[in-house]
Formats: structure tokens, sequence, C-alpha cells
């Protein structure tokens, strides 16, 4: 006896036979179904995903920043941060600086500096970063001095370029033992090839 000719036997013919119609439909459709759907896209690593989750949170946290603290305490608190990530390099890399005078510096550039990095005119310094933070070698244009906005996460306010100034301010103090100001020129982040400063030495 073949699989037909039992299935009839046992009575299932009449509602077996729909049953088992219905059935290859919902299986037949099922299957389109399933084809139709998109790919599921491949999940990124645990690293990269809280990378993504912190730069969006960066870009909410400076809008709730920008929306709620007046232009001079949101300044105050990013040169603040900046200071104490210089001073937190300098302990993690065991660097020492010695203070030098200006006019030290600015022979020391006339001498060694042969691209932007630096210019010198009076008591003004013209600065720009043109080499990666982490290593001191080379870097494209484009690349900002913070790891963090290397991305450039979009929507993300220029009050955070301030740290960068927080940061410039407090390094040129220490090199030459007296205060200085700092104004931000250009940075990547406002769409700048390169983050550029003026100093004021006092």
């Amino acid at each position: 006896m073949n699989r037909k000719e039992f299935l009839a036997s046992v009575g299932l013919c009449g509602m077996g036979s729909c049953t088992c119609i219905l059935g290859g439909r919902a299986a037949s459709l099922f299957a389109q179904e399933s084809k139709s759907e998109a790919p599921q896209q491949a999940k990124k690593p645990r690293s990269q995903e809280r990378i993504d989750f912190a730069e969006k949170w960066v870009t909410r946290f400076f809008d709730v920043l920008d929306a709620n603290l007046d232009p001079e305490t949101r300044k105050k608190i990013m040169l603040a941060n900046g200071r104490v990530c210089f001073l937190e390099w300098i302990k993690e890399t065991g660097q020492q600086i010695k203070p030098v005078s200006l006019e030290r510096f600015a022979d020391w550039v006339k001498s060694n500096v042969k691209d932007e990095t630096y210019r010198v005119e009076g008591k003004t310094i013209y600065m720009q970063y043109t080499s990666a933070a982490e290593t001191g070698q080379p870097s494209k244009e484009g690349a900002c001095l913070c790891p963090f906005i290397e991305s450039k996460p979009a929507g993300l306010s220029p009050t955070y370029c301030l740290c960068s100034v927080g940061y410039v301010k407090v390094m040129h103090e220490m090199r030459f033992g007296r205060p200085v100001e700092v104004e931000l020129l250009d940075s990547v982040l406002k769409g700048g090839k390169r983050c550029k400063f003026k100093i004021t030495v006092a």
C-alpha cells in the first residue's frame, strides 16, 4: 500500500486532504513571506555599539548644556575640563615641562618649524594641530586633536571645542610660566581643515 492509499484507508481523505492542501498553501505563503523579508544586518561589535551610544549621548548632553547655561558659564566649564585633560595627560605620560621665555620659543619655532604648526608674531602665537595627539606623527587634514571627535558626530555643538581652548591654554601657561589668553579661530568640528588657535602671552 502506498502513502496515498494509506491516508484514504484511515479516513483522512476528506478532512485530511483539505488539511494537506491548506497546510501546503500556508507553508508556501510562509516561505514567500520569509523570502520577502529584508536580510538582517550583521550585528555590530559591542565596542562599536558603545561608541555609537556615547556619541549620541554627548550630542544630546551638549544640546542640554547650551539650552540651560549662559555662554560664559559654558566656557568656564569647558576650559576647566580642557585643563584637567592636559594635566591628566602630563601625569599619565610622565611629561616634564620646563618653562622657557617667549623669545627663546620664538627662536626655536623659526629654526625648527617648517609648517603651519606655529607662527610667532611678537607676543601673539598662531598655532594649529598638524599631528596626532597620541603618536605625534603628522595627521591628515580634517583630523581632530580629540580622539573622541575623530569621527565628528553629527550635530555635536561647537561648545565642545572650548575644551581644546582650555587644553591649549594650560599647555602654554606651563610652557611660558605666565598667563596666556587663547582664542579658537577654527576647528574640525566646525568644518575646518585644522583646529587653529590664537595665543596671546601676557
